[in-house]
Formats: structure tokens, C-alpha cells, sequence
């Protein structure tokens, strides 16, 4: 939680967020999508994040854990706690918060993916927005006589990488980006 709302964090997000909207307004103009820019915007700061933590974590190496969403909601708690006083009306409207959900929500939480899940997501969710309008959307990659990979994603995931210092590797999110697809829309046929 803490390399998540770290200043670290919101300084690269920073960096990132103009270099991603710039690339995702290209690609939106190449394949023609119909997308408004506040979907452009969204999708850069959300592929900014995902690409920040995924870098810092590799930078700094922390491992890629898996967490739950109310993990984040405990540690802001918990932060806030921290500054005031046990008299504290905020005290007092957090631990009625807590008793709330263990009250309402005791069964566990859906578990999801760490940083690199996020950055496959927001690489597939971008990806569909500048697609947005397009009767169909090319997740398929050719290979050279080389065995080098190429084709709209690939170099689209390939020229994200290069935003970073730590990039994971292309081929693997390709793969993943697609199962993921696969996954969530199993009854649509790729082309």
C-alpha cells in the first residue's frame, strides 16, 4: 500500500500519464475510433497507474502479491488513524465503518490480481478504446522470417514498454492480453 501512495508513485504517473494519452490519441486516430477524449484521458491515467507500479515494483523490488480490495480501504484507515486523537468523531465514524463490513461482509473478498494482472487489464481496456467504433479489433501478431513478433498490439504493448525503465516482457503480455480476452468474452471469435 505504501508504494501505491507513495510520492515516488504520483511523480511517475505524472511522467507517464502525457506520453500514454499521446500514443493512445495516436492509435485512436490510426484505427479511426469514435472515442471522446475524456475516454482517452481515463484510459491514459489508468494505464499510467498500472504501468508506474508495475515499473517501481520491479525497480524496487518488491514482490507482486496479490491483494484484496479492502486492504487498501484498512491502510487508508489506518493512516488516518494515526493522526488524530480516540475522541475523534473521525475515530468514531471509522470504527462504525468497521463494524459495519464485518458485519455485512464476512464472506472473503474476490482476490485479484497483483501489478502485472493491472497493467494486462489496462493494456486490453486502452486497447479497446481506441478500437471504440471499429467493426472489429486485431489482437493477432505475424512473425518474421527472424522469428520477431510484429503486428498493431504488439508494437502498441511494445511502444508502452518502452515508457519505462523495468518493461515487461511483450510477448508474455500479448499472450496474457489475449487469454484475457478470451476469458472474459469467450462466445466472440478473435480475428
Amino acid at each position: 500500500m505504501k508504494l501505491r501512495n507513495s510520492p515516488e508513485m504520483r511523480e511517475l504517473i505524472a511522467i507517464l500519464s502525457p506520453k500514454v494519452f499521446q500514443i493512445l490519441q495516436d492509435k485512436a486516430a490510426i484505427t479511426g475510433a469514435v472515442c471522446t477524449s475524456g475516454y482517452l484521458a481515463a484510459a491514459s491515467r489508468y494505464l499510467a497507474k498500472a504501468l508506474a507500479e508495475y515499473d517501481l515494483r520491479r525497480s524496487n523490488r518488491v514482490p507482486d502479491t496479490r491483494y484484496t480490495p479492502s486492504d487498501e480501504v484498512h491502510w487508508q484507515e489506518d493512516e488516518a488513524l494515526k493522526n488524530f486523537p480516540s475522541d475523534d468523531p473521525l475515530v468514531q465514524k471509522i470504527a462504525l465503518a468497521r463494524s459495519l463490513r464485518s458485519e455485512f461482509f464476512q464472506g472473503s473478498d474476490h482476490t485479484k490480481g497483483g501489478a502485472r494482472h493491472e497493467l494486462i487489464n489496462a493494456i486490453r481496456h486502452a486497447w479497446l478504446i481506441c478500437h471504440d467504433g471499429c467493426e472489429s479489433i486485431n489482437y493477432r501478431r505475424k512473425t518474421t522470417s527472424d522469428q520477431e513478433h510484429y503486428g498493431a498490439l504488439h508494437d502498441f504493448i511494445e511502444s508502452l514498454s518502452k515508457l519505462v525503465r523495468f518493461p515487461a516482457n511483450v510477448d508474455g503480455l500479448h499472450r496474457e492480453i489475449q487469454a484475457l480476452d478470451l476469458q472474459m468474452h469467450p462466445h466472440i471469435a478473435m480475428p
